[in-house]
Parts: C-alpha cells; sequence; structure tokens
C-alpha cells in the first residue's frame, strides 16, 4: 500500500515509476516462450479438469479464473501487437 500512496503523491519523473511492469514487459520481450505462459498454460489445464470433474462450487471458481487467465492472455496479446507496430519501420 505504501507504493500506490507514495505513486498518488509523486509528480513529473517519480510519476512514472509505478508505471513498470516488470512481468509483462519481461513476456513481451522473450523470444521462447516466457515461463509466465508455461506457468499459465499448466494452471489453465488444472482448471480445465476441475471444471469437467469438480464440484459444483469448484466448477464455478474454476470457470472464473480460467475467464480471468483467458481476459490476461488477451491483453498480453494486445500488447505484443502494439508493441509489433511501435517497431514497425515508417
Amino acid at each position: 500500500m505504501k507504493s500506490v500512496a507514495k505513486a498518488q503523491t509523486s509528480s513529473g519523473a517519480d510519476d512514472i515509476e509505478w508505471r513498470h511492469f516488470p512481468v509483462f514487459e519481461e513476456t513481451l520481450t522473450a523470444e521462447p516462450p516466457a515461463p509466465l505462459l508455461v506457468k499459465v498454460e499448466k494452471t489453465c489445464r488444472l482448471l480445465n479438469e476441475l471444471m469437467i470433474s469438480g464440484s459444483e462450487a469448484e466448477k464455478v471458481r474454476a470457470k472464473s479464473a480460467m475467464t480471468a487467465y483467458g481476459r490476461s492472455l488477451d491483453l498480453l496479446r494486445l500488447l505484443a501487437e502494439v508493441r509489433d507496430r511501435a517497431s514497425e519501420p515508417k
């Protein structure tokens, strides 16, 4: 919480520091699939198993988690497209 408060009271160059997302940045710059993507794939497989064979409560939670992972991957894909367009010669 301290970093949030600091970001809210900072101005100028200090304000930019909170905008760094090292995990996303590492994932976007990695040539082979980043370890994060391997973990996401494994987790999604486990969630899929729960959606098939879990209790009703587990199925609901797994479906919600799968939706969140899907949205995160959509965001990652969008960021990669923006990165690729930005690096194209004009």
